[in-house]
């Protein structure tokens, strides 16, 4: 009987020769395409996105689409629906390079919103109880930072979504009820709201919407804030100015209104140059003194309602200008400015080095 043979084993250039031949050119291709792409990368610079720039992304996506639905962007929602587990405490390098980019490319930035006003007894009560708020009940929302000459109504028109019409109605509408708190004593009993909107038509209808889903869509965006007490068996139900009235409107949006109805707005006729009162169609000559000291003695009394500092003599020479010319220059920036600077408040504060960032570590 013939000695048996041994199989040798396949060898790995044997099992090479028996692929197809158009597999491993294809194999030769792909590797050799990869190299391309390193080598080019390397040599342009490029770098690979990072999980820190997918966040940053996600974080500018987020807050655009917060501003735009009006909801304010909360601490909480940044840390479930941006940061989520692979972001645990990177929270602070992430907002700083989102603000940044939000900056540079679309020239606005988050601004942190003011706590609500503590009203009742029960939030007295509460407030008093709490050490020291939490960094999770922080809440921002999106404000411009065009320098002042930018800041006119020809450039900041009313968005575009629903309707230009639409949304500036909605805008007059919130800055006239935020008016009537604020030159109320920034609380306004709903019986007295009631008062006013019916001498304006409102009390039933408003062009946005009823009277009662416009004051809810307020509360709910927060321009207002509706303040519910029971005291011995008494129901007392007032409004106040919500976080987001404070910094879109605030005190000196309600005095450029106020402004406005009673002539002394910036096109007003004697107030900045481009004729008075007299109607005598003299282009140099200003306001007469007897004008000036009415002028001066509504500004006191309005900045005394708003609680907003006193004007000095050197701040009352800025807001007479008396010439046309100089009108035409400065002075649409002084008084259309706080208007809209109104809107930009305080700047988001720096966080404690050391405290807040083991605070965001555990909260994240």
């Amino acid at each position: 009987m013939p000695p048996a043979r041994k199989r040798r084993a396949a060898d790995p250039e044997d099992s090479d020769a028996s692929q197809p031949q158009h597999a491993r050119r294809r194999q030769r291709s792909r590797s050799a395409s990869e190299d391309e792409d390193m080598s080019d990368a390397s040599h342009n610079g490029a770098r690979a996105p990072t999980s820190l720039d997918a966040l940053v992304k996600k974080m500018v996506r987020f807050a655009l689409a917060s501003e735009y639905a009006r909801i304010p962007i909360r601490r909480a929602d940044i840390s479930t629906k941006v940061l989520g587990e692979q972001g645990t405490g990177m929270f602070k390098k992430v907002f700083e390079q989102a603000q940044r980019h939000l900056r540079e490319k679309f020239g606005m930035e988050m601004t942190e919103l003011p706590p609500r006003d503590k009203q009742t007894t029960q939030q007295r009560r509460a407030a008093l109880r709490t050490e020291k708020p939490s960094n999770s009940n922080k809440s921002w929302n999106l404000s411009t930072t065009l320098p002042l000459k930018y800041r006119n109504y020809s450039i900041l028109v009313p968005t575009k979504a629903p309707s230009i019409s639409t949304e500036s109605t909605y805008t007059a509408l919130y800055t006239f009820i935020i008016a009537l708190i604020k030159l109320n004593g920034n609380r306004l009993p709903e019986q007295k709201l009631e008062r006013y909107l019916a001498r304006t038509n409102l009390d039933q209808y408003t062009p946005i919407d009823k009277t009662e889903k416009l004051l809810q869509r307020l509360c709910k965006e927060g321009y207002i804030v509706r303040n519910r007490e029971v005291d011995g068996g008494e129901e007392t139900i007032e409004y106040t100015v919500g976080p987001r009235g404070k910094v879109e409107v605030g005190s000196s949006g309600v005095a450029g209104l106020v402004r406005e109805v009673y002539g002394y707005g910036p096109e007003a006729p004697g107030t900045n140059g481009n004729a008075n009162r007299t109607g005598n169609g003299s282009d140099d000559e200003g306001p007469t003194e007897a004008e000036r000291e009415v002028k001066r003695d509504f500004e006191v009394r309005l900045r005394r309602t708003l609680e907003m500092p006193a004007l000095t003599e050197q701040a009352e020479q800025t807001e007479e200008p008396p010439s046309r010319s100089q009108a035409n220059g400065h002075r649409e920036e002084e008084e259309q400015g706080p208007r809209r600077t109104s809107r930009r408040a305080a700047p988001v504060e720096e966080e404690s080095e050391e405290e807040d960032d083991e605070e965001d570590e555990e909260s994240d």
